[in-house]
């Protein structure tokens, strides 16, 4: 029977109109009794912030009140029963995801003495195991970051940034396993699983770094979750005007660097390259507040990043016989913005609407620091790159024990170039023919050469995510207080890209064989091309669409007021997509059904003194990755390109281009 049941529960869901999103929200909830310990049921309970939001609830027939949805902040609570004094409980601390036990005891009425005020508020979630770091905007005033967020998740415990993971790395995973969220909505990058949007700092109210025992709602990252909750509007008018500038001005100069010498590479040499002339301004304002007082809120604001970068490179030196005096510029625009909307429409009923934006284009290439570019190349690629999300939740709490989410977004990110050179790229990369006899001086090059700086260009690279979650929480009693949560989720990506090198790719490989001893009288070099007309050579193309729908239910069991033991399930279907599809190719290449992603989790949380300030806790869980789309399309037909192999029989390598057929 009990089989049935729960089979009929995840067939509805899984029916249900979902997929992925995050908690955008924290709980408060208690019990009150009187100064002898017996529950008081029908007590009034008012939370207030400084936002203006006040909501009440009664307590029930158990003496348990509780708020299942309110924005991340602080809170003044307030108890009243007629015939007792009036309680109070000033600065309850609720971060993204908390859920803060706040027990109060009403003692009866004197004749001086009305209102009681209890200064020490419970500091540390104790029903839940997940270990997670809240950084709120208090905190990151003071701590020492950067200028995009993902400086400050390395303050979170086992965070890091290590290069040789790919970037962020929690409790030791790559930097490819974790999840990022914005408002609401996930911002990975599809392809690589790192960070898909750069959010600047100052708009931020608090940043949530969940690490490990999270509980079966999140799926999709065996690293972390990363979840960012923008500033919002209060019942005070509030505005800023911002500047941040930073340059070169306030560095120091550039260290020697150990390379390989560019005209013997069988040697290596220390050199100290020039410091660029380096600029950033970031000149914004930002404006909040109320819509309806005490009801409705709106927050906005714009700061674009406006960056200069000057390099000069040296011409021919000792150490560098044939190098080219280069002096160019770069400019780098980025256009951050945020706007949202925050209702508290009544006790029942909040919602969130946002945006945001973070556009960004780059106009001009650098010249390389070791002075190898052509006096001919091209240095006017420009680089643009849309990339913005929408958001939204509403929260409906239907009884005191019957409470439901709905939330869902769109995140669009793309990548493409103009003023890029269509013509053959000619290089070598790890030999040169600096005084190789037979090659004329002025055919000779160092290593590192190149002939064009760039012929890649990005016609289009459009990352796409829509994604829904509805989720429902029933509170009850057996054995202990229980929170049931179950939801579903479903997460629409799509990739639609066509980039690549526009023409042939030339490398030639100087006084060196390929392979068993094929070769010209000065080596042999590769073509890479397509072999028709146009013939360009690497290229990546493809117009692909999944949708992965993850399930779940968990248990929150409060067995004693002190001993919490939080157990749940998921599961997933996921399909990875075939970026080459034909006749005889099937559009998915992998299919993972719900069988095969089954992730039960289980774990503890104790109260040890049961004041909400110490807690032992652990947790043992499955957790699976999502397939990111670097693997199709690498694997699955979305690179294409084939590779030529010519001896080099000629010194003139400018007439190569033209080799394969």
């Amino acid at each position: 029977m009990r089989a049935r049941t729960l089979a009929a529960l995840m067939a509805v869901l899984l029916f249900a109109w979902p997929v992925a999103a995050q908690e955008q929200r924290g709980s408060i909830e208690g019990v009150v009794k009187d100064s002898s310990g017996a529950v008081l049921p029908g007590v009034t309970i008012e939370a207030r912030t400084s936002t203006g939001v006040v909501m009440t609830t009664t307590t029930d027939t158990a003496g348990t009140y509780r708020f299942p949805s309110v924005a991340p902040g602080n809170y003044d609570l307030t108890a009243t029963l007629q015939g007792f004094s009036v309680k109070k409980q000033e600065s309850v601390p609720v971060g993204l995801g908390q859920i803060k036990k706040v027990d109060i005891a009403l003692g009866l009425s004197g004749v001086t003495e009305s209102v009681q005020v209890t200064a020490e508020s419970p500091l540390v979630d104790v029903r839940q195991s997940a270990r997670q770091t809240n950084i709120a905007r208090e905190q990151i005033d003071l701590l020492p970051k950067g200028r995009d967020f993902t400086s400050l998740v390395t303050q979170a415990p086992g965070a890091n940034s290590e290069s040789k993971l790919g970037g962020l790395s929690i409790d030791g995973a790559s930097a490819g396993e974790n999840r990022y969220i914005i408002d609401g909505i996930e911002t990975t990058n599809l392809q690589s699983g790192t960070s898909g949007k750069n959010v600047i700092i100052d708009f931020i109210e608090e940043i949530q770094v969940k690490s490990s025992g999270y509980t079966a709602e999140f799926g999709g990252a065996t690293g972390g979750v990363v979840n960012v909750l923008m500033k919002s509007g209060t019942n005070d008018w509030r505005g800023s005007a911002l500047f941040n500038w930073e340059g070169d001005k306030l560095q120091t100069d550039s260290r020697p660097t150990l390379r390989l010498k560019l005209s013997d590479t069988s040697q290596a040499e220390y050199i100290s390259y020039p410091k660029d002339s380096r600029s950033r301004m970031e000149p914004g304002f930002s404006l909040g507040g109320p819509i309806m007082r005490n009801r409705a809120w709106f927050f906005g604001a714009y700061q674009p990043a406006l960056t200069t970068i000057e390099r000069s490179v040296s011409a021919a030196t000792s150490g560098n016989p044939v190098g080219i005096a280069q002096s160019q510029d770069q400019k780098e625009t980025v256009q951050f913005a945020t706007a949202n909307l925050t209702s508290q429409l009544s006790d029942s009923l909040r919602g969130r609407v946002a945006y945001n934006n973070s556009w960004s284009k780059t106009d001009g290439l650098l010249p390389g620091l070791t002075a190898t570019d052509a006096t001919t190349l091209n240095f006017a690629k420009a680089t643009t790159r849309p990339n913005y999300s929408v958001s939204g939740h509403l929260d409906w709490v239907a009884s005191p024990n019957l409470f439901f989410g709905v939330r869902g977004g769109h995140y669009f990110a793309d990548t493409f170039d103009t003023n890029v050179p269509e013509e053959p790229v000619i290089r070598w990369l790890s030999t040169n023919n600096v005084g190789l006899a037979g090659v004329p001086t002025e055919l000779q090059r160092p290593t590192g050469f190149r002939s064009v700086a760039s012929n890649s260009k990005s016609i289009r690279d459009q990352q796409t995510r829509t994604y829904v979650q509805a989720d429902g929480t029933v509170y009850g009693k057996l054995g202990g207080d229980h929170q049931v949560k179950f939801g579903v989720q479903a997460d629409r990506v799509g990739n639609n890209v066509l980039t690549g090198e526009s023409r042939n790719v030339v490398s030639l490989f100087w006084d060196t064989s390929y392979g068993a001893g094929l070769r010209g009288p000065f080596g042999y070099y590769i073509v890479r091309s397509n072999g028709a007309e146009p013939k360009t050579g690497f290229v990546t193309q493809g117009d692909i669409h999944t949708t992965n729908i993850g399930l779940f239910i968990q248990d929150a069991w409060t067995i004693n007021n002190k001993l919490t033991l939080n157990a749940g399930v998921r599961t997933e279907r996921e399909k990875v997509p075939a970026y080459a599809i034909g006749s005889d190719i099937p559009e998915f290449a992998l299919d993972f059904g719900f069988a095969d992603k089954l992730a039960p989790r289980v774990g503890f949380a104790y109260d040890i003194n049961g004041d909400g300030r110490w807690k032992a806790f652990g947790s043992w869980g499955v957790f699976y990755d999502i397939f990111k789309l670097e693997l199709p399309r690498g694997s699955f037909g979305g690179d294409k390109w084939y590779d030529y192999i010519y001896t080099l029989d000629t010194p003139n390598w400018s007439t190569l281009v033209d080799s394969p057929g």
